[in-house]
């Protein structure tokens, strides 16, 4: 008879199903996030939103802007075909993107697709805070001052927004600005490149300043097409401006009394302001929005938990509108990892109106 080698009072050993199911249940949720969270990352949503703007001209009634922002050189399949069975339905008359086309080792390939989207469509872009320099004052290949990635663009047909353009006219007009045109020192800005000027004509022949000359001269160039567009304001335009950072509370006030100034230009207000460069907080909780946005972005608390209308969606201020695009990529400079949680991409199609939404 064998004996049993287990101890006579050894303590039987007790199971834990309980832990063990809930594991299983942990592993199970992880898996599932993670799949979900993948998932909604590779797909584009289309939002649609009225703007209510009193003055707007008649002849802009029911204008649509598709408004797109902070792609951050993403695909969404080959030539962008997700983004393109998106918009199948959506209906625009421009393109407005307010900035953040590349990736960050610079490669704009994704936005020459996204543009590609749209030949029959006006695009106008403006830079982001994590594109390269879209002018550049060092020497380089080619003969514009513009950087690659934007002439490649204008190839495309895109219209690099760097003065304002006239969309509509008539009794009134409507206007699309950078919105750094409205609070431009048109006279200070004039003396500071005559004076940049001046200073490289006394220097020796080089390629820096070749490259320092050709971009002043852009400068002059933009300046002057600026100043011709305000001649042509009247106090009674519409304006739509596009700012790849959000104004804040302070900014809208700067820029309000800035306009009540003599500054060369008859804008007395502007009906709407389109930007992104939050991306809906990058990360998004449920039941409580944004977790964060840029520590630079005024919004208090370094950015975290910040008021859901402030990150993302229309807004009022001082009675001027804002529209703060979600974004389809990821931001470096939020400091979250590089993914979008509970944050679908999204791409908006704003209609303007003088009808009164809800």
């Amino acid at each position: 008879m064998r004996r049993s080698r287990d101890p006579i009072f050894a303590p039987s050993r007790k199971k834990h199903p309980f832990f063990a199911a809930l594991l299983v249940v942990v592993l199970f949720l992880a898996v599932t996030i993670v799949a979900f969270n993948y998932i909604n990352n590779i797909r584009v949503t289309l939002l649609k939103q009225s703007v209510t703007i009193p003055t707007l001209p008649k002849q802009a009634e029911n204008l649509r802007i598709l408004h797109i922002s902070d792609l951050h050189g993403i695909s969404f399949g080959p030539a962008q075909s997700r983004l393109k069975d998106t918009l199948k339905d959506a209906k625009y008359n421009i393109v407005c993107f307010t900035g953040d086309a590349v990736d960050k080792n610079g490669d704009y390939t994704a936005f020459l697709e996204l543009i590609d989207l749209f030949p029959d469509t006006p695009f106008y872009f403006i830079p982001g805070d994590e594109d390269p320099a879209p002018i550049i004052a060092t020497p380089h290949e080619g003969d514009s001052p513009k950087a690659q990635w934007v002439q490649a663009a204008e190839e495309m047909g895109a219209i690099y927004l760097d003065a304002p353009v006239l969309l509509s006219d008539g009794a009134n007009n409507l206007w699309l600005s950078p919105e750094r045109v409205y609070s431009l020192d048109a006279q200070g800005t004039e003396d500071a490149l005559r004076e940049r000027r001046e200073t490289l004509e006394k220097e020796a022949d080089s390629p820096e300043k070749k490259a320092a000359l050709e971009a002043v001269a852009y400068q002059e160039d933009q300046l002057e097409r600026i100043r011709q567009a305000r001649k042509q304001m009247l106090t009674g335009d519409t304006h739509i401006a596009l700012s790849h950072h959000p104004l804040t509370k302070d900014a809208m006030e700067n820029l309000v009394e800035f306009l009540k100034t003599d500054n060369e230009s008859y804008v007395s207000s502007i009906a709407l302001i389109l930007s992104g460069h939050y991306v809906g907080g990058q990360w998004r909780l449920p039941l409580v929005g944004a977790l964060k946005a840029p520590a630079s972005s005024g919004l208090g608390n370094n950015g975290w938990f910040p008021d859901d209308a402030s990150v993302t969606g229309l807004s009022y201020t001082l009675g001027i509108g804002q529209y703060i695009s979600p974004g389809l990529g990821t931001s470096a400079v939020i400091g979250l990892p590089p993914i979008r949680l509970f944050n679908t991409p999204a791409v908006t199609q704003i209609t303007l109106t003088t009808k009164l939404t809800y």
